[in-house]
């Protein structure tokens, strides 16, 4: 990422608010902070040999709000790598209700 006042910006306060978790498998719902606003976003993470893969998405209006503000389609990936990275860093926390489902 480049350096702060070039796109990068600081991702605060995640909260994961619901989860579902089959096997290896989890999907989720959450939110994070930024410029004085939440953001929702849903995800999946997956645990492999080398540890958890994760990946997020911002729900549509979020996302084109965010492109209304300026922020180019590759600010938000970079956002929502930061984001990425901060969940499997366990840089969050969980406010609902997390679900364990059998196969």
């Amino acid at each position: 990422m480049g350096q702060k006042g070039q796109g990068e910006m600081d991702v605060e306060d995640i909260e994961i608010d619901s989860a579902d978790t089959r096997g290896k498998v989890s999907t989720f719902t959450g939110s994070f902070h930024l410029r004085g606003r939440r953001y929702r976003f849903t995800g999946i993470a997956v645990m492999t040999v080398g540890g958890p893969t994760v990946g997020v998405s911002l729900q549509g209006q979020d996302e084109s709000e965010l492109l209304s503000q300026g922020l180019t389609k590759e600010q938000i990936d970079q956002l929502l790598a930061e984001v990425q990275r901060k969940i499997v860093e366990g840089g969050f926390r969980v406010s609902g209700e997390i679900k364990f489902s059998e196969d």
